[in-house]
């Protein structure tokens, strides 16, 4: 058989020889969609049901698809370390990786807080001292907004970034990880799991007299979530060069994809029904990862008859504007109500009188303005200003 021949044939050609796969750039954009989903359904009240059809189920817990975001990172990530340890190749050193995750991040993200401060919260008065405002900036400023429930869920510098702070803190010990990873995986595998089941039993056993809010977004609980990215990554890696594209892997993962998504429907209903459901995601955090893993990996093995949905020149535009649309989307769409646009007159708004016309201009325009928004950011901001700095480190 001809190289060229082995090469289609494969599932990892697209991995291995181009470096990139084309379906994660799909789940990435509808991961981020479906959050963009969620908190747009939270400020309009749209519900997505028509007659016998209820999705309603999928924007309530779009909230739970940060996890996804999360262990898509780790398994990005990893693929270069995965590829080392099966086919050699080198990877970059630890430096290269820190400057590129910083051309790819900061900008946009010191852009975005530099705007919500400097042009709505001290114009807006929003802070009600200067105490706070220096907590809350500097929580920000240096990514660790997550560890105290004020610039957590009180801050008035986008809420949505606490996950950036979440994947920062990732990024600063990954290529260390990574590498105790390539040696021992099992052993860095099992250490990430315990770190997370032990903070998440650390977390139950004090709930009475702590806000499980914060706690469900402490970084130490998303260990295991990261964990199973890599080790998804290692084993596709390891395993898909055996493989050749056939009806057979085609039918075994279309039927993988949608049990997973089956699991995941299960899961939500189940969080739906919880008491608490932030104590829910903490309590199912680790099972709710390998429901995703199996999402991923079964479409990874699929990528034949998954390719054509998930990546396509849409999809692909999605995940390349998601980062400033999941960053901007929740933002906008609470200023857009603050500032009563569309307008509304009284004091209770709109969606809560079941003001279908509003609610219909309302989610329009935060679509329209929020996607607006994140091509500039991500053509005139984001790329521009990474370009700039990988270059400035070249010379």
């Amino acid at each position: 058989m001809s190289e060229k021949k082995l090469a289609s044939d494969n599932i990892t050609a697209n991995t291995y020889r181009q470096g990139h796969i084309d379906v994660l750039d799909g789940i990435r954009a509808v991961t981020v969609l479906i959050i963009v989903w969620f908190h747009f359904w939270q400020q309009s009240w749209i519900m997505p049901i028509y007659k016998n059809i209820n999705l309603d189920w999928i924007p309530r817990n779009g909230a739970i698809l940060v996890d996804m975001m999360i262990l898509l990172s780790g398994f990005c990530l990893f693929l270069p370390y995965a590829k080392e340890m099966v086919y050699g190749t080198k990877t970059v050193p630890a430096k290269d990786f820190y400057i590129k995750r910083i051309a790819r991040i900061f900008p946009s993200y010191y852009l975005c807080i530099a705007i919500c401060l400097f042009c709505f919260a001290l114009p807006l008065k929003e802070y009600s001292g200067s105490e706070f405002m220096i907590k809350d900036l500097l929580a920000r400023i240096f990514f660790f907004s997550n560890f105290s429930l004020d610039t957590l869920f009180g801050t008035k510098l986008n809420g949505a970034l606490w996950t950036v702070c979440v994947e920062v803190q990732f990024y600063i010990l990954f290529p260390f990880i990574a590498r105790f990873f390539q040696k021992k995986p099992i052993v860095t595998y099992t250490i990430m799991v315990l770190i997370s089941i032990a903070s998440c039993g650390i977390i139950n056993i004090n709930s009475i007299n702590i806000n499980t809010w914060l706690y469900a977004h402490n970084s130490f609980t998303y260990s295991c979530v990261f964990a199973n990215g890599m080790l998804g990554a290692w084993i596709y890696i390891a395993i898909a060069k055996y493989l050749k594209q056939n009806k057979l892997l085609d039918i075994t993962s279309a039927v993988l994809a949608v049990t997973g998504l089956y699991l995941y429907k299960l899961m939500c209903h189940s969080r739906m029904q919880s008491d608490d459901i932030y104590k829910w995601q903490i309590d199912n955090r680790f099972a709710l990862s390998l429901v995703y893993l199996l999402i991923v990996f079964s479409i990874l093995m699929g990528q034949r008859i998954f390719n054509p949905l998930l990546g396509n020149k849409a999809m692909r535009f999605f995940a390349g504007i998601s980062y400033n649309l999941y960053i901007w989307h929740q933002y906008i769409s609470v200023k857009l109500k603050e500032f009563r646009i569309p307008y509304w007159e009284g004091t209770v708004a709109p969606n809560q009188l079941n003001d279908q016309p509003w609610m219909w201009k309302y989610l329009i325009i935060c679509i329209a303005v929020s996607l607006l928004v994140a091509v500039f950011m991500t053509y005139c901001v984001e790329k521009p200003a990474a370009k700039f700095i990988l270059d400035k480190v070249k010379k």
